[in-house]
Formats: structure tokens, C-alpha cells, sequence
């Protein structure tokens, strides 16, 4: 990690210094999540990418069975361990005795937050395909080869929409922190938000935390809108590009890639985002002090007096754990 964003990820400058950004007071570096990070995307594509792909050729060509067989052994594998990570978030949400601490501000402890609900809406894209695909006799090869593509478009399209119009959309309801009839940020706000929150353990201190830095920095704002809007248009426009592949190739080369070319996409993506944020944050760090940069534009966002007690819970939890 570089100087430039080394002092927002260092939980024990927990104190506002004017001369930098407020910090996030968040770390990988600590409690193994690093590890835990690295072993979850070593999983989910070795269930999402690798076992679909090794699976289907070598039945295909070496027990020589045919494709609806073929894709309801696919079908039966695929989505256990995420269905496991949604069910043990699911559980750090809204059942754990330190529930409190993860939910989103001003929300009840059987409200979702933002993430919640976009994954699953994803998930149901991924989901749909696969199985009418793997239930049809005989099976669809096409329609099993849209599974991630329709993923995609599903995770994507919140993602475009918020980055298009930030602070623009309003909805009747709660979305993770940001109160009913609130313009909606971009989506990666709510995503990072409700991330580090639940499934990284940042928990209310976090969510504050990220609050203030977006609300303060013209450039985490800036970062916050240029990714929401790469990942939508990109997510988007690749996916339908993976399913007329699919549709207009021989089974072999649609399947092919369906269940590889989206991985592609998300390595590449990650890797430019990666690239690009350190960048903006080295910037956002040296202009600081610019009128341009530090320019506040308030979320509406309210911490009860019970979120401020659960913040310094976790506060002096973190303090114990480092």
C-alpha cells in the first residue's frame, strides 16, 4: 500500500487532522483478511469458473454423456459456497448477538442493506438461466452459457444508473444508510459501505467513517461515480456481447465463453480499478488543502445515539483485537 492512503487505513489514527482526509479507520492488514480475502476469490472462481468448465469438457468428451445429464451434474454443484457466504452474511446481519454493530445506520434489524438486495437480485439472473437450461430435454448448452453474462447485467445496471445520475434517484424506502426520498449515490458507495461493514467486520464505525470521508472529499466522490459507472457500462455492454457469442457459436465455443470471458472482464476491471483509485487517492492526499478537493456535500445521513454507543463498542473491540 503506498504512503499517499497508508494513514486512512491505519486504525490508530482515529483522531480528524484538517491536513488530511478524514479517515476510514479501517485496515485488511490486521486479523487476517487479507488471507480471507484472497482464499473467497480463490473459491468463488474455482465454483463460478474453473469446476464449470473442467466439469463440462470432461464429460462431455471423456464419459461421453449427453448435455442434459452433462448440465444437471453442472447445476447440482454449482452456488454452494456462495449460497454458504450469502447465508453466513445473512446471519452476521440480522441474527448474531453483534448484529447491531453491522447494520446499516437508522436501519431495524430485519432491514437489508443495499448489498443484500443487489446480490440477490444478481444471483437470481444467475440462477434462472442456469436452471431452465439444465431442466430442458434435452438440455440448452445456449441458455446455461448466459448464467454469468445475466449475472452481470443484473449486478450492473443499479451500478450504471446511480453513476449516471448520482444523488438524483429517490425511492420510497431505506436504501442501506440513506434515509427514504434521499437522492441515491452512486451504487459502489452502498457496495463499499455495506462490504466493509458486515462481511469485513468494520461494522458502525465503518459506515460512519465512509460517510464523512464521501461527504468531505471531491474526489472520493469523484472515484465513488467513475467506478460505479466503468463497472455498469462495461458489465453491461460486455454481457450482451457474451450472450450473442453464446447463441451464435457451436456449444463448445458459447460455453466456452459464457463461464470464461466474464472472469476476464472482472480480473481486468479489478485491476484498472485498483490502478486507478491508489492514483486518485495519492491526488486527493497532496491537494488536500484545495478548495476543489475538500468540498463538503451532505448525505442527509443521521447516527442515533445507540449507533454512537455501538460505534465505541467497536471502537474499543478493534482496540483489543490489534
Amino acid at each position: 500500500m503506498s504512503s499517499a492512503d497508508s494513514d486512512f487505513s491505519d486504525p490508530s489514527l482515529d483522531s480528524y487532522n484538517p491536513a488530511r482526509p478524514p479517515p476510514l479507520n479501517y485496515t485488511i492488514k490486521c486479523n487476517r483478511r487479507e488471507l480471507a480475502i484472497i482464499l473467497f476469490f480463490t473459491l468463488l472462481f474455482a465454483e463460478a469458473g474453473i469446476l464449470p468448465l473442467i466439469l463440462f469438457y470432461s464429460i462431455r468428451w471423456g464419459a461421453h454423456l449427453d448435455n442434459t445429464k452433462n448440465l444437471a451434474i453442472i447445476t447440482s454443484l454449482v452456488g454452494t459456497y456462495s449460497g454458504y457466504k450469502l447465508a453466513r452474511r445473512s446471519w452476521y446481519l440480522f441474527i448474531s448477538d453483534r448484529s447491531h454493530q453491522r447494520r446499516p445506520l437508522g436501519a431495524s434489524r430485519f432491514g437489508p442493506d443495499a448489498f443484500t438486495i443487489q446480490i440477490s437480485l444478481a444471483m437470481t439472473g444467475f440462477f434462472t438461466p442456469l436452471i431452465i437450461g439444465s431442466s430442458l430435454s434435452p438440455g440448452s448448452v445456449h441458455a446455461v452459457s448466459m448464467s454469468l453474462s445475466c449475472f452481470m447485467i443484473a449486478f450492473c445496471v443499479p451500478l450504471l444508473i446511480t453513476g449516471i445520475w448520482p444523488h438524483k434517484l429517490k425511492v420510497p424506502f431505506r436504501v442501506s444508510s440513506m434515509p427514504a426520498y434521499t437522492g441515491l449515490p452512486p451504487a459502489v458507495y452502498t457496495m463499499v459501505e455495506d462490504i466493509v461493514a458486515v462481511d469485513g467486520g468494520g461494522c458502525v464505525e465503518f459506515r460512519q467513517a465512509w460517510r464523512i470521508r464521501y461527504e468531505h472529499s471531491a474526489i472520493m466522490r469523484r472515484i465513488v461515480r467513475i467506478t460505479s459507472i466503468w463497472w455498469g457500462a462495461s458489465g453491461c455492454l460486455f454481457a450482451g456481447a457474451f450472450i450473442a457469442i453464446a447463441w451464435t457459436t457451436a456449444d463448445d465455443i458459447g460455453y466456452g465463453i459464457g463461464w470464461g470471458l466474464p472472469w476476464l472482464w472482472a480480473m481486468v476491471s479489478g485491476a484498472l480499478t485498483v490502478r486507478f483509485v491508489h492514483r486518485e487517492l495519492e491526488r486527493e492526499q497532496a491537494e488536500w488543502a484545495s478548495p476543489d478537493v475538500h468540498k463538503i456535500y451532505n448525505l442527509h445521513i443521521t447516527q442515533t445515539v445507540n449507533e454512537e454507543k455501538v460505534a465505541q463498542e467497536v471502537n474499543e473491540l478493534n482496540d483489543r483485537n490489534v
